[in-house]
């Protein structure tokens, strides 16, 4: 299921999180409450034995991508590749959200840190991956927010394998925390004209690592279509107990010393020893 024992993929959720918490902290600027709700569900994605990388040539062709549509989730993909391996936590810290750096506010594309895209505007990853998914061989993941999807041009992917081609290789993960930047989100029938435009849609506690790994390799093992597959994850998670799952806290850091204990408080309250 995984490259290493789910017991230090739970570690290293535990310090990834406290280095968004101290990163966006010290930066002053960031998405922390998205940050933290999709960490179990990266580390599962590029742990899991199928996942193929290289982060010493970042540009390999055999390598499997991800690509970030839900762009401002972007500190946890540098902190998540530098544990891989393409670059170190210090340039991270660094350079974070500085001029001339590879860690901006939304990613740039360099594949030498293990960037497949550029990123902005809501939406425009989703279909950027899906494109790529139909000129490479490899698997092509995109993560995408809930919020994402009440733009009608996102949901316009859903139709995608019946209008342009259908991609087996390409395998969307939505991040279901259910709250937009001032307004809960609801998906509706997202499932259901999934399923009518002939996609698998898989549905996971997007904070266990074990459920992670079956869903990751249903979609993997399905050759015939693409796959969704929904994540129910809270918003903030393992960050301020008292705002976890909030509206209000979007791009909002701590600023305070006060507020930034109460983060690591969190933290320390949901470790899984």
């Amino acid at each position: 299921m995984f490259r290493i024992p789910i017991q230090e993929l739970e570690e290293k959720a535990y310090r990834i999180r406290r280095d968004l918490i101290d990163l966006i902290y010290r930066t002053g600027s960031g998405h922390l409450d998205t940050s933290l709700s999709l960490v179990e569900v990266w580390l599962a994605l590029v742990y899991s034995d199928f996942f193929r990388c290289d982060p010493q040539d970042g540009g390999w062709s055999g390598r499997d991508r991800v690509f970030l549509s839900e762009g401002h989730a972007c500190p946890l993909q540098y902190l998540v590749n530098a544990d891989l391996g393409f670059h170190s936590r210090d340039e991270v810290f660094e350079g974070d959200r500085r001029p001339f750096t590879p860690f901006q506010g939304h990613t740039l594309r360099n594949l030498a840190y293990g960037l497949e895209n550029s990123n902005g505007s809501l939406g425009i990853g989703i279909w950027q991956a899906y494109g790529h998914a139909l000129e490479v061989d490899r698997w092509v993941f995109c993560i995408a927010g809930d919020g994402e999807f009440e733009e009608p041009s996102s949901q316009g992917l859903l139709s995608a394998p019946h209008f342009l081609r259908p991609v087996p290789n390409y395998i969307l993960i939505l991040n279901q925390n259910g709250l937009a930047q001032d307004a809960p989100v609801e998906l509706g029938p997202l499932s259901e004209v999934a399923k009518l435009y002939d996609w698998q849609v898989l549905q996971v506690d997007g904070h266990d690592f074990e459920a992670l790994g079956e869903v990751y390799r249903q979609a993997v093992e399905e050759l015939r279509r693409p796959s969704l597959i929904i994540c129910r994850t809270i918003k903030g998670k393992g960050g301020d107990p008292a705002l976890e799952g909030k509206l209000g806290q979007h791009g909002r850091p701590p600023k305070t010393e006060e507020a930034y204990q109460a983060y690591l408080v969190g933290l320390e309250a949901s470790r899984r020893v």
